[in-house]
């Protein structure tokens, strides 16, 4: 695994509302996934959409320097095919959305004491999740490509691309593939915001 950032996002609308816990994890590939103990059939979902994705959308460029300086050093390299530059895929992104109904939350709080409650993980919650036995629970999966790049302060990091694009990078000397679309422009930025949404697997959600 070579990053962890989880986000774990509990909401409330009513008092018995269902409950929606999400999370974000970077792997390396699909067996960094399952050392983490996600399961098999998601991990290689994940792993699989991401390359898709990432053969599909992943920004082009006509000088390896253009693709260095919107990624980082080292990490890009030229198609056989096209003879375009491309960034190295790094990984993938997991993304997990659980719902769980208020009866399952009750009953774990009825089994649980309150400091186990707070000791729980995210993944804990998770793994509730998907084994509930309650037919309203909801569990969501979707993944996206991860690369490298370099942030402002010349140190490392992984990103997807709708992040660089939230952050401001607009990929302004990319290769359009969409003519006569120009690199940079307004329609470009809302055409690729909706290219790299993330890949929802749906063939492992449950139900």
């Amino acid at each position: 695994m070579l990053a962890a950032p989880t986000a774990l996002a509990n909401v409330d609308l009513q008092p018995d509302a269902p409950r929606w816990i999400a999370s974000t994890v970077f792997f390396e590939n699909a067996n960094a996934c399952m050392w983490a103990g996600v399961p098999k059939q998601v991990c290689q979902a994940g792993h699989r959409a991401a390359y898709r994705q990432h053969i599909r959308i992943a920004p082009a460029y006509r000088e390896a320097e253009d693709c260095e300086a919107d990624f980082a050093p080292d990490e890009c390299s030229a198609s056989r095919a096209s003879g375009l530059w491309l960034p190295w895929l790094s990984g993938f992104s997991l993304i997990t959305h659980a719902q769980l109904p208020h009866s399952s939350l009750e009953a774990q709080r009825a089994s649980q004491g309150p400091m186990n409650q707070l000791n729980r993980s995210w993944s804990q919650h998770l793994q509730g999740a998907m084994a509930s036995p309650d037919p309203a629970t909801r569990v969501r999966y979707f993944s996206e490509p991860l690369y490298w790049e370099r942030d402002h302060q010349g140190s490392y990091r992984l990103t997807t691309l709708r992040e660089k694009l939230r952050n401001g990078e607009r990929f302004a000397t990319a290769f359009s593939r969409r003519p006569p679309v120009v690199a940079g422009s307004a329609l470009w930025t809302r055409q690729l915001a909706r290219l790299f949404e993330p890949q929802r697997l749906m063939d492992v959600a449950t139900p």
